[in-house]
């Protein structure tokens, strides 16, 4: 077993490579440093295009197993430049699918659902509300015939690891960070769904999946949450004040997901994954201990990172 973590850098990448590294499975990271200005970690690492194919199909015979994670994320980023969203979280899975022939573990996302009242498994119907949600549920069409696990993330949350960029745009960190540094929250409606897991989750079930003989969609989460319940946590954790307004906020999503195809087929064990408390706990930790200097700057930001990327010709 040899593994190339396709986008290996980013957020989830340092999760997915530590529980690698841990289990000693060989592997390489290709990356072009989309939301890094280095790689430090001292692993394997190639630099390198999604959109290079013919360097990638080099590289790809070499390796049993892709864990593919590069994409852009987020809704507003994805809308910044719509081509290069479809070109790089879309039409390069098309492309995967179509030449290579090993084991591929792939991340989409739980948006593809969309606005749902319902608790929702990988059988319902997918209502995707953004780009970013469309190309990933594109994608997914392409790999289903494949030998792939295709794994639809809660939002994310917590620390990855000591070398990858800290993401502030995700809900439990934004929250905290928030709570902490400005003493209250603003909770728009509240009543909307999200279902979270924490990053290290993330990369541990990837790293424990790779040779189990399961492929298809699976929904990940640890926990199924309001946002009002969600701030009345990390308020609990800060003393901070709760501001609540019934203005809409633009995001309207709002979906539950059921995981118990992916407990039953042992993906995971619900009983030992991290709760939401100790993400917050690892943004808390950081923040008082001064090692995050200013939490709202752009580079924890995908769509403020991609724009001023853009602004400045940097990302083509």
């Amino acid at each position: 077993m040899k593994i190339l973590v396709v986008g290996g850098s980013g957020y989830i990448g340092g999760a997915v490579t530590d529980a690698l590294i841990k289990k000693s499975i060989p592997f390489t990271v290709y990356d072009n440093l989309l939301y890094e200005h280095q790689y430090l970690k001292p692993v394997d690492f190639v630099f390198g295009d999604i959109r290079d194919t013919e360097k990638l199909k080099k590289i790809l015979k070499d390796y049993s197993h892709v864990i593919w994670l590069a994409a852009i994320v987020g809704d507003a980023a994805c809308q910044i430049r719509p081509e290069l969203t479809i070109a790089i979280n879309q039409e390069t899975i098309r492309w995967l699918a179509d030449n290579y022939d090993g084991r591929i573990i792939f991340t989409s996302t739980c948006s593809v659902y969309g606005q749902h009242d319902s608790l929702l498994d990988e059988n319902s119907s997918a209502n995707p509300l953004s780009l970013y949600a469309q190309t990933k549920l594109q994608a997914e069409k392409y790999l289903k015939k494949e030998n792939s696990l295709i794994l639809r993330l809660g939002t994310a949350f917590g620390v990855s690891d000591i070398h990858s960029r800290l993401r502030m745009d995700l809900v439990v960190n934004y929250m905290t960070a928030n709570a902490l540094t400005k003493g209250k929250l603003s909770v728009f409606g509240g009543a909307q769904w999200r279902p979270l897991i924490h990053v290290k989750d993330i990369g541990e079930i990837i790293a424990n999946n790779l040779e189990r003989p399961i492929r298809g969609v699976y929904n990940l989460a640890s926990i199924n949450i309001q946002i009002k319940d969600l701030a009345k946590i990390i308020s609990d954790m800060t003393d901070c004040k709760i501001e609540y307004t019934e203005q809409k906020f633009e995001d309207q999503r709002n979906y539950h997901v059921s995981t118990e195809k992916a407990i039953r087929d042992g993906l995971f064990n619900p009983n030992v994954l991290r709760n939401i408390q100790d993400g917050a706990r690892e943004i808390i930790n950081l923040i008082k201990d001064g090692r995050i200097k200013y939490t709202e700057n752009d580079i924890y930001f995908n769509e403020r990172h991609i724009a001023n990327l853009m602004k400045n010709d940097n990302l083509i």
